[in-house]
């Protein structure tokens, strides 16, 4: 018989899994590429629809890195966070809304909003829930920063 979604374990499990979302976004604002790899499995997979699949947490990592260095203040919002969870595995699905401001010549102060959906696999580990597959499908775009992926 398999576990209720409301069970303890699986609510906790919900709520971790939530927890890294989140530091996801956080660590994107907030430029802490430390926090970013810990999110993910050393053998993640990134797939940025339209700006590549990039294998691995540092080469995730670093791909971010390149993208928000072309960027001021960025405010990443998750929402409609949905998390199933299977045991020792889970997927999740939650939409996002990020907004980047410009920073490069010509683009100061412009403003850059995305919108998509999140879709991810995630996996237990000795330190906890992490990503190893994170698909970011692009629903909508308004404003140019100048940026190149």
């Amino acid at each position: 018989m398999s576990a209720s979604k409301f069970d303890p374990k699986t609510l906790s499990d919900r709520e971790e899994i939530r927890d890294i979302l989140v530091l996801y976004a956080k660590s994107l604002d907030r430029r802490d590429y430390a926090a970013l790899r810990r999110v993910f499995t050393p053998d993640a997979t990134g797939n940025y629809f339209g700006a590549g699949t990039h294998q691995g947490a540092e080469k995730i990592a670093a791909f971010i890195e390149r993208a928000l260095s072309q960027c001021g203040p960025t405010q990443h919002l998750l929402g409609s966070i949905e998390v199933d969870v299977k045991g020792d595995a889970a997927t999740a699905n939650c939409y996002l809304q990020a907004i980047h401001v410009g920073k490069r010549a010509g683009y100061e102060g412009k403003v850059l909003t995305v919108w998509g959906i999140y879709r991810d696999r995630l996996v237990r580990t000795p330190e906890g829930w992490r990503i190893q597959y994170r698909e970011l499908e692009t629903t909508h775009a308004d404003g140019d920063i100048g940026m190149t992926l």
